[in-house]
């Protein structure tokens, strides 16, 4: 019977840390989605070149947390290649407000050959080859994304609405994100996968507070009134929530990183990841409440 104790006592034991695993992870995370989901609102409400200089910390925050956290090959070359798309995509919806998100169309385009260009002249290096084109396309796609928060902003007019209108949509998911991180580290309950410590109940609670910030910030605005805007608002939340849960799958299946950095920056991602890509999302779902 020895054995079977030894067994039994050594499992409770990775459980516990396991658990302490899993609530540094999401400790750290909801912090990252408190400090950069705050500063990009404020910086939303403040006006268009806050808002253009809050996008562009978060993409490079993204770019050298996803370069250096997910151990990506050829990641010097990825960095280059994912900041001219981040350039790109800045200085395209500044200068050209009124193409709506086509804008961003040219930027990925041009990104497609440079991506196949950075992959041939790694050289001897190029080991990994479809590991590393996967995890730039998805870098890039993301630092793309994030600038339709400052088009969202041109298509509602006066500015002082734009301003309400992304700043609400970007605080809203910021406060899903906290509140599902919360929710989580309580109970992950029922889990999308047992491996993985997030949970449905997480999701209905982004929702709800979502929909809650997105109400109390728009509800003086007629082109969300009837409830639009806590749809919105809770829209946001849900989709920032299933995001975050994505890039928790991701980072779960990576190996053991040897680099403190690269531990320190894995919680940075998901909620970065989150927050890009819900831009495109909110700005469509707008404009067809608007309509």
């Amino acid at each position: 019977m020895a054995p079977v104790t030894d067994r039994a006592a050594t499992g409770s034991t990775d459980d516990a840390v396991d658990l302490r695993a899993d609530t540094t992870g999401h400790l750290a995370s909801l912090a990252v989605a408190l400090v950069f989901g705050g500063a990009l609102t404020a910086a939303a409400r403040a006006g268009s070149i806050p808002l253009l200089v809050g996008v562009a910390v978060l993409q490079g925050v993204l770019i050298l947390g996803w370069a250096f956290s997910i151990g990506l090959p050829g990641a010097r070359g990825s960095i280059l290649v994912a900041a001219a798309a981040a350039g790109g995509s800045d200085f395209a919806v500044m200068h050209w407000q009124h193409g709506r998100l086509g804008t961003l169309l040219p930027v990925l385009g041009l990104a497609v050959p440079v991506m196949f260009v950075h992959q041939l002249a790694r050289g001897a290096a190029r080991v990994s080859l479809v590991r590393s084109l996967s995890g730039v396309a998805c870098l890039v796609v993301s630092v793309v994304a994030l600038p339709a928060l400052i088009q969202l902003r041109h298509e509602f007019p006066p500015a002082q609405l734009g301003n309400h209108v992304t700043s609400a949509v970007v605080g809203a998911a910021a406060a899903g994100l906290v509140v599902g991180y919360l929710v989580d580290m309580m109970t992950a309950v029922p889990r999308f996968d047992p491996d993985v410590p997030r949970g449905l109940l997480a999701l209905i609670a982004a929702g709800a507070v979502g929909g809650s910030v997105g109400y109390l910030m728009l509800r003086g605005e007629t082109e969300f009134a009837s409830g639009r805007g806590t749809f919105v608002g809770a829209a946001a939340g849900v989709l920032a929530g299933l995001f975050a849960i994505a890039g928790a799958f991701a980072m779960y299946g990576l190996p053991a990183s040897a680099s403190r950095w690269a531990t320190l920056l894995r919680p940075v991602v998901p909620v970065l990841l989150a927050l890009s890509i819900l831009a495109p999302e909110a700005f469509l779902l707008c404009l067809a409440i608007r309509n």
